[in-house]
């Protein structure tokens, strides 16, 4: 039986080592990258400040929506990069990422947002009909902070917080 089962490790070890090469050949060359604008590929990096009665239309009775154009986006990043915002209250020097959840008077009101190559929307929401003046209130004066990271420069496999904004800060090099 000993000898059957050293005789069977043998023929395994024969078997795998000879499935397995050191080097095999060269491949072929890769495709060459996309060309970049100019030749640099950069981080967006831009803040707004919110004006409640300016900025904000009702969609309906749960939802106003505050629309800001941009021309910094290329389709690339919309589709395959990480666009990511913050908010900072007025008075206050942390940011917050978005979305963001808050309790207001008597209804749960949600700060979020969307985007395309020429538009970021703001988007708040509550959970009240009609609140909708009441609810864009409690972000007037606040100030907003998007970046938008080309999938060229997003560190793939890294362990990244992007709700952090300190952190993004950091690793982007990006002021305060």
């Amino acid at each position: 039986m000993r000898a059957q089962l050293l005789c069977i490790i043998c023929i395994g070890g024969w078997i795998f080592s000879s499935c397995v090469s050191a080097i095999g050949p060269e491949g072929a060359p890769g495709r060459d990258g996309r060309d970049g604008d100019d030749g640099q590929v950069e981080i967006y990096n831009g803040t707004f400040t919110i004006h409640a009665n300016n900025d904000f239309g009702i969609v309906d009775d749960y939802v106003s929506v505050a629309s800001y154009s941009w021309e910094m986006l290329d389709e690339l990043t919309v589709d395959e990069g990480l666009v990511i915002a913050y908010i900072r209250f007025e008075g206050n020097t942390a940011w917050h990422a978005l979305p963001l959840s808050t309790p207001f008077e008597n209804d749960i009101v949600v700060l979020r947002y969307g985007f395309d190559i020429d538009n970021f929307d703001l988007i708040v929401e509550g959970e009240v009909a009609g609140n909708n003046e009441l609810n864009e209130g409690i972000f007037d004066g606040d100030t907003i902070r998007v970046i938008a990271i080309p999938p060229s420069l997003m560190f793939k496999g890294k362990s990244i917080d992007y709700t952090n904004f300190e952190e993004v800060a950091a690793l982007y090099e990006l002021s305060h």
